[in-house]
């Protein structure tokens, strides 16, 4: 992950900007909305969830969702001033507990947790290697369920900046393929259960629900 966006989160400027852009930001609170639209629907397939570790949590956004569905829920961030925001945010609860965690090096033993949700994390790791990791940490520490977003390397907004590469000079986005979140879950006993898009045209952004095999 670039140090920059590592050093800005970790910064409480960084964690106030996070925090604002979702509570100001058109494209954001769109975002936002579709995103809630898209975890009831994975909700629904997975039932009421008895633990569940958010990480990386930002600021809480999540967690009033996650509480809904979940007995108790572990706030996670790799920021400290994320986490100490979260809390001031949302104020204590007894269901909530909190911990400094990179997505990378999971500090928990495997099983951890009854289901683990990674949104929006996956897309910033520079190597392919790191994403497939954190991929595979997710399923180490989950008994149940993985919800995890990742950019879709097929989706129609990175086929077009593929395309366009050549002529503005930007960076390819860094991607996985359904095929091979498929695969990595299938490798680890797990399988996909569904990977649906925020968006066809204005996101590559996928939700994909993992589900472990006889679970």
């Amino acid at each position: 992950m670039d140090p920059r966006v590592l050093a800005r989160y970790n910064s409480q400027e960084g964690a106030d900007s996070y925090r604002d852009e979702y509570r100001k930001k058109l494209h954001r609170k769109l975002s936002d909305r579709l995103e809630r639209r898209l975890f009831d629907r994975l909700f629904a397939q997975t039932g009421r969830v008895e633990s569940l570790l958010d990480l990386p949590c930002g600021r809480g956004r999540l967690r009033s969702l996650f509480l809904d569905h979940a007995d108790s829920v572990v706030e996670g961030d790799w920021s400290y001033p994320m986490l100490v925001g979260n809390r001031g945010d949302n104020g204590p609860s007894e269901r909530v507990g909190y911990v400094r965690a990179s997505g990378l090096a999971l500090p928990f033993a495997t099983d951890s947790f009854d289901a683990v949700a990674s949104i929006r994390l996956n897309h910033h790791m520079d190597e392919q290697s790191e994403r497939e990791h954190h991929v595979r940490e997710l399923l180490r520490v989950a008994r149940r369920f993985v919800i995890v977003t990742f950019y879709d390397y097929h989706s129609l907004k990175n086929r077009l900046r593929r395309l366009r590469a050549p002529l503005n000079g930007k960076r390819p986005k860094r991607t996985l393929s359904v095929a091979r979140v498929q695969e990595l879950a299938k490798e680890a006993g797990w399988r996909l259960v569904t990977a649906p898009a925020l968006s066809l045209v204005g996101s590559g952004h996928r939700f994909a629900l993992l589900e472990r095999v006889g679970s």
